[in-house]
């Protein structure tokens, strides 16, 4: 495998897991600039059916698996080293990289690159900041982990000299990204499968902190409130930049008014105010991403007006708090990714405060290495909401070898209930809801199909 990833000598490009959000979005930005780009994913998806649709060949089973013309192969980390796709590009001899370093590559030679990194919030954040830069104009290269309302997409590419990136801590992805500026949102036991505790994860963002960009340059913008996000930023020799919605900081929100669930606060440099914003997505979590993105946007040089205007027009990403319908009895369908309990913990917490009756949520936990070890936090975190309904857990990458399943989850629960197919979960959610309640599909996996047409 070679140790750089040079955009210059690819020429045909086999993408390994293409129908994944990241992996889509660099398989088109590699089209854009006149690769010829293929792939395989193991099922037809919206997105694997939105790449055919614009001419990028995507195959699905491994027997008819094929590139004969490729060059190079970039693959998803959730590959592994055996895969049959692997096996036969390191068998030609092809140039073979991961997902992450493909990223690395095209995002090291800007300017400005801000890398949103944490446990969780990347996805809001680095919308936030997406609005922020279609603010000021700038064009610049937005790759988020959910489609953007503002360009339709996951990502957006301009020529200016900022680019906005999630960078994701999954088997150390982000250790092959560069970027000038470090947005760290928190730091929690999460990927138990790879990581295995803790302070693995802590040491993992130490050394995401500690690298410098392409040309020296390094910002971190670390969040204060997360002990463990500021535990890792030490001795980096990082130029740290804390934000913080609890404490003065580099950057911090004062005044802040969520009496109607939606953030209205002063973001704060230093003793100045930067600017004065009233949110239009709910949450205290949502004041501290924008509060991140506002640090990020101004570290990049990016005028106060814009900040304001991007933080104050943004409505959310595809899946995060997203109003998915009204049922006839009149209660509204959200949907949300939330599947760690830090993540469920201040989504349920601003439905809450957003609903006007009861929050009923319909969750899908994601593995069962995640389920089993943050068990007790899960159920902590659900029962914030008025009633449980429990989907069958979503493997992924696993199988069922831990012994835990969704019925435990429910028995630890008060009130709530274990069903086994979306058909019953969406006739129970229906039962139950009333005018004014609030029925949240949560879950990384496939619970947002409950309500799909």
């Amino acid at each position: 495998m070679p140790a750089i990833c040079d955009l210059s000598k690819m020429k045909n490009v086999y993408f390994a897991g293409i129908g994944g959000i990241s992996m889509s979005s660099l398989a088109l930005i590699l089209k854009n600039k006149g690769i010829a780009v293929s792939g395989y994913d193991f099922k037809e998806s919206e997105t694997t059916k939105m790449l055919e649709e614009k001419g990028i060949p995507v195959q699905y089973t491994y027997d008819t698996v094929s590139f004969p013309d490729a060059d190079t192969v970039v693959y998803t980390a959730a590959l592994k080293a055996d895969d049959p796709i692997l096996v036969q590009a390191r068998d030609r001899g092809l140039d073979i990289f991961t997902r992450a370093q493909l990223l690395g590559a095209i995002t090291s030679d800007y300017k400005h690159s801000v890398g949103v990194a944490g446990t969780h919030g990347k996805s809001s954040t680095t919308g936030f900041l997406a609005e922020i830069c279609l603010a000021a104009n700038n064009d610049s290269t937005i790759l988020a982990g959910a489609v953007m309302p503002s360009v339709g997409s996951t990502y957006t590419v301009g020529n200016g000299d900022c680019a906005v990136f999630e960078a994701c801590e999954y088997k150390n992805s982000y250790h092959s990204m560069q970027p000038t500026i470090k947005a760290v949102l928190n730091v929690e036991l999460d990927h138990v499968d790879f990581f295995g505790n803790l302070e693995n994860v802590i040491e993992s963002f130490r050394k995401y902190i500690a690298k410098p960009g392409k040309n020296g340059e390094n910002i971190a913008v670390i969040n204060l409130d997360s002990e463990n996000a500021v535990k890792a930023a030490e001795n980096t020799g990082a130029d740290i930049k804390y934000f913080s919605v609890k404490n003065k900081a580099d950057y911090y929100a004062n005044n802040i008014n969520l009496d109607d669930g939606y953030g209205e606060f002063d973001v704060m440099k230093g003793n100045d105010v930067l600017c004065h914003v009233k949110l239009s997505v709910p949450g205290i979590h949502n004041v501290a991403n924008a509060t991140a993105a506002a640090a990020s946007a101004d570290l990049c040089g990016i005028e106060e007006a814009a900040i304001k205007a991007g933080l104050e027009r943004f409505i959310g990403v595809k899946r995060r708090f997203e109003k998915v319908k009204t049922l006839e009895g009149g209660a509204i369908v959200i949907d949300d990714y939330a599947h760690h309990p830090d993540e469920i913990t201040v989504t349920l917490g601003s439905a809450k405060k957003v609903a006007k009756g009861k929050v009923i949520c319909i969750f899908q936990p994601h593995t069962y290495s995640r389920t089993k070890a943050l068990f007790p936090d899960f159920v902590k975190a659900l029962s914030i909401a008025d009633k449980v309904l429990m989907a069958p857990i979503y493997a992924a990458r696993e199988t069922d070898t831990l012994g835990i399943s969704s019925d435990n989850v429910a028995e630890a629960i008060e009130g709530a209930e274990s069903l086994y197919s979306f058909e019953q979960l969406r006739q129970r959610a229906t039962e139950l809801a009333q005018k004014g309640d609030m029925v949240i599909t949560m879950g990384a996996g496939d619970v947002y199909k409950v309500f799909a047409e």
